[in-house]
């Protein structure tokens, strides 16, 4: 059995306005070696925390940037994490939490910092605006590529007004729920939704997906009285094979969503053209 220099534990830190919604993002992450012998704390929060918005359209973010860097020094300098956090400071923003621990192997917490500030900590995206945050044009990871690629493999289908583009949820989910599925289309008494999901740089976005689908699907089956499906388009598997993004999508199969690659993107369009009688 392999022998990990270093065995970790992870926390993140998330926005979570409403306990009773899925819907929360993630801030900061604090990492920490539980070697007694060299303790170390490592602190991370993301660069843009204009991603609160979506969940938190009333949230201060200077102020939470603010408190943010103050508590920093204070989390780098603990032992026990768990008992310092029970005493976070007063004007600590009350929408703000630590999730439960998680374990994490490493041999080189200098490597993995990186991984986790990209797993965890990318700024959220609209589709249709930009961010600093997001890869660049020559990446071929993260939902901004996968939702580009889908757009020009199915502007032909879109162009015939058969196949639909960003359909909110609100309708099946609760009142103000900003999520949007990216594509769908009826092929017969059926209705079939795709939408592009980062296993690579947005776990978070897909967790949220994975968590929501069965009350989505449900209530869409009671208004069309038919079946609905979901078919989540990922990265190409060069990219996927970190555990993290194994269990991302072990999340979306195991909630019943169909998983198919970017490089899939032709046969799935030429499906649906049949489907359809194009």
């Amino acid at each position: 059995m392999k022998q990990w220099k270093h065995k970790c534990e992870l926390q993140l830190l998330v926005c979570e306005p409403n306990p009773l919604r899925p819907d929360r993002v993630t801030v900061g992450f604090v990492l920490r070696d539980l070697n007694p012998e060299s303790p170390r704390v490592e602190v991370r929060f993301a660069k843009s925390l204009r991603a609160i918005g979506c969940v938190y359209p009333d949230a201060d973010v200077e102020a939470i940037s603010g408190a943010l860097n103050d508590l920093a020094p204070l989390l780098r300098d603990v032992t026990d994490l768990e008992k310092h956090l029970q005493h976070l400071p007063a004007d600590f923003p009350a929408h703000f939490g630590f999730l439960s621990s998680t374990a994490l192997l490493t041999d080189s917490i200098e490597e993995e910092l990186p991984l986790l500030e990209k797993q965890y900590l990318s700024a959220l995206r609209r589709a249709g605006t930009e961010s600093e945050d997001e890869p660049s044009d020559t990446a071929r990871f993260g939902r901004a590529y996968i939702r580009r690629r889908m757009q020009e493999e199915f502007a032909p289908l879109l162009a015939t007004g058969l196949l639909s583009a960003d359909m909110a949820v609100s309708d099946y989910t609760f009142d103000g729920d900003r999520m949007k599925i990216d594509f769908g289309y009826w092929p017969d008494r059926d209705y079939r939704m795709m939408h592009a999901t980062s296993v690579v740089t947005g776990l978070e976005q897909t967790a949220i997906l994975a968590m929501k689908w069965r009350d989505i699907r449900k209530s869409v089956e009671r208004k069309i009285d038919g079946r609905c499906e979901l078919m989540s388009v990922i990265e190409d598997s060069q990219f996927t094979e970190s555990p993290q993004a194994q269990a991302a999508q072990r999340w979306l199969v195991e909630e019943g969503i169909e998983v198919r690659r970017v490089n899939e993107l032709g046969d799935i369009g030429a499906g649906i053209r049949r489907e359809l009688k194009l």
